[in-house]
């Protein structure tokens, strides 16, 4: 598969950039943990089977995105899932995990004081070596904060009193390893002195009173976790009642059909887990007590005892002390996943409204009330007619009634349907594995096709990545990976009959509606009567913000020029070019002239004048000299005076 770890690591990077794109904030170890659950399906794992196309990468990381930003039911649970398995285990893997974590924080210090070899006749280098291991004792205890002045004498003076000034000059010479031996012993007897002193009431700054502590906060985390199972298995309780009654499986095809959201469960590993730790508090508790009433005891009216005596008790008390603050450290790493887990579950919607109509005239039952129920008789010689069936009377050790899938229904899983197997009906094995049902028609039908029915849960779980760890199969989903199909729907057919059928001449009784009416304008007529609107009157009045009128903005734009290409041609008309000849009638001699009668553009038209005398070129001609040339001159000035100027 090209899909390595390095290639998830990529993919999650840049499904992380694009979620924080869109300002949604992820974890990329989850981002991680969502696309390695994704590609258990062949939709996703096929794509990057050989090379990695950038298109298919592409729509791959689209689709991790929406899931993200979508936030539904599905991924709250993918959280509470990888909050568990990142942050709890086994207890004792708990607690070797967190003194790791203590020895490579100290792990500087420690090599500090293995290289470190002081003059032995430097006393400043000494009393710093001295100082260092105190340090070193009293924050691999635990017991206190070496910053506090009071806490380090303690610790100093705890030290000088099992550990003089000639071992550790002896200390220095011994081999790297042997130095690590005696450090840790030295850790171990130093503590139990302090803790000793601290019930003498002769000292014990910084340290905790552990006991009070572990029990009480051991109580209160027990009932935090009793409280948040009780709200949960209620609520189950209830979705489980809602939907055990929708579940259909068809006789024909034995396809099982539901029409409701799905939801899921806690489960109480957490709450068995707290009562244990618990139990074990108490028990250190007890056993501290003990050895302090034996050191008591030891020392008590002695001025000196012997080491050999002595030094073991201390250690001893220091290793229970050190039980009680690892179950301490278990306890609170409960209560934070607890209160991480609330806050996602108090995100998780439920659809109530749908709960309400589906659970109309139902009893609420929780599983033991649901088991209880009997079976009859005919339904005992049924199952026992059963390939592969097991009888609930012939569960002899744990083993045998371990179900598969969490002990939820075979069948309804298919369709993402969690409701608990009843055990009274007893199991069904199929290749070496056991499962149970929630009615004996269920069983009847897994029976006949056991196959088909787990291929259809783990369609489901593949396609719900939030199903696959909490049924706890990974691996199954895992072998399946690279088929495309599993199952195959079976389709009911399609039954076609030819029947008569004789209908009723009248169904509905003869009734004549007295005030109906055809016309629209006539009910409109009659619903203003009836309102009484036609008795009102309309009025208008002045108020204090009767004033404010909105403005209407109108966004315009400047005009543009525009060219036309037409088919037709056009033209102006113009001035005419006009010429008057002077001078053609009863004019004897020369003189003859033209005269341009064409009108100037933009020149000031003026108000006609009366010429009586002619200029250029009838100049020198009286108007009495002739009459024809009189009648002439009368003429061409009342023809021509628009035109004529001084």
């Amino acid at each position: 598969m090209a899909c390595n770890e390095n290639v998830v690591k990529n993919i999650a990077n840049e499904v992380a950039r694009e979620c924080q794109s869109q300002n949604v904030a992820v974890d990329p170890d989850f981002v991680i943990y969502l696309i390695d659950l994704l590609l258990l399906n062949p939709k996703y794992g096929k794509l990057f089977t050989k090379t990695i196309n950038r298109n298919n990468l592409q729509f791959f990381v689209g689709d991790c995105v929406d899931l993200l930003i979508r936030d539904s039911t599905s991924i709250k649970t993918l959280k509470m899932q990888f909050t568990i398995q990142t942050n709890y285990d086994k207890l004792q893997n708990l607690i070797d995990k967190h003194l790791d974590s203590i020895d490579n924080c100290l792990r500087p210090l420690v090599n500090e004081i293995l290289d470190e070899e002081p003059n032995p006749d430097d006393e400043a280098q000494t009393k710093k070596l001295f100082r260092k291991i105190s340090i070193f004792i009293i924050l691999a205890s635990g017991l206190g904060n070496p910053g506090v002045i009071i806490t380090l004498k303690e610790g100093m003076a705890a030290l000088e009193s099992v550990f003089s000034w000639n071992d550790l000059k002896m200390f220095v010479a011994l081999p790297r390893n042997e130095k690590l031996t005696q450090l840790n012993e030295l850790m171990e007897i130093v503590s139990g002195v302090r803790i000793f002193n601290r019930d003498c009431k002769k000292g014990g700054e910084g340290i905790p009173d552990l006991p009070f502590d572990l029990v009480d906060a051991g109580k209160a985390c027990l009932t935090a976790f009793s409280n948040s199972l009780i709200t949960v298995m209620q609520r189950v309780n209830t979705l489980t009642t809602a939907i055990e009654d929708t579940v259909v499986i068809q006789d024909e095809t034995g396809n099982v059909l539901i029409d409701v959201r799905r939801n899921s469960g806690l489960s109480k590993k957490l709450l068995c887990d707290v009562e244990t730790m618990l139990q074990r508090g108490a028990h250190y508790v007890d056993r501290v007590k003990k050895v302090l009433e034996e050191l008591h005891d030891t020392v008590k009216y002695k001025t000196a005892v012997p080491t050999v005596t002595v030094y073991p008790l201390f250690a001893k008390l220091w290793q229970t002390w050190r039980a009680m603050q690892n179950t301490m450290y278990l306890v609170s790493t409960a209560n934070r996943l607890m209160s991480v887990l609330t806050s996602i579950q108090e995100q998780t919607k439920i659809p109530y409204n749908v709960l309400d109509i589906m659970l109309s005239g139902k009893e609420i039952l929780s599983d033991q009330e649901r088991m209880c129920g009997r079976i009859s008789m005919e339904d005992r010689l049924s199952l026992g007619a059963l390939k592969n069936y097991v009888a609930y009377d012939s569960f002899s050790t744990p083993n045998d009634r371990y179900v598969q899938f969490l002990g939820f229904c075979a069948v309804c899983l298919g369709v993402g349907a969690l409701i608990p197997s009843n055990m009274k009906i007893g199991l069904i094995k199929c290749q070496g594995r056991r499962y149970g049902f929630c009615s004996v028609k269920m069983a009847a039908k897994f029976s006949k096709d056991p196959q088909r029915y787990v291929n259809e849960v783990l369609e489901y779980a593949r396609n719900n990545p939030h199903v696959i760890n909490l049924l706890n199969i990974v691996e199954d989903a895992f072998s399946v990976k690279d088929i495309d199909n599993l199952i195959t729907k079976h389709e009911p057919k399609t039954k076609v009959s030819d029947k008569d059928i004789q209908t009723e001449t009248h169904p509905i009784e003869e009734h004549i509606e007295r005030n109906y009416s055809w016309d629209l304008w006539e009910w409109k007529r009659r619903a203003c009567k009836w309102a009484t609107i036609v008795n009102s009157r309309t009025h208008s009045t002045q108020t204090d913000y009767s004033h404010l009128r909105s403005e209407i903005h109108c966004q315009t734009f400047e005009n543009r020029d525009k060219s036309l290409q037409t088919m037709k041609s056009a033209g102006i008309n113009t001035i005419p070019n006009k010429v008057f000849v002077w001078g053609l009638r009863g004019r004897i001699g020369d003189g003859q002239h033209a005269m341009n009668l064409g009108v100037e553009h933009n020149v000031e038209k003026k108000k006609e004048q009366t010429v009586s005398v002619c200029t250029w070129p009838c100049a020198g001609y009286n108007r009495d000299e002739s009459t024809s040339t009189g009648s002439l001159s009368d003429e061409y000035v009342q023809f021509y005076k628009p035109d004529l100027v001084e």
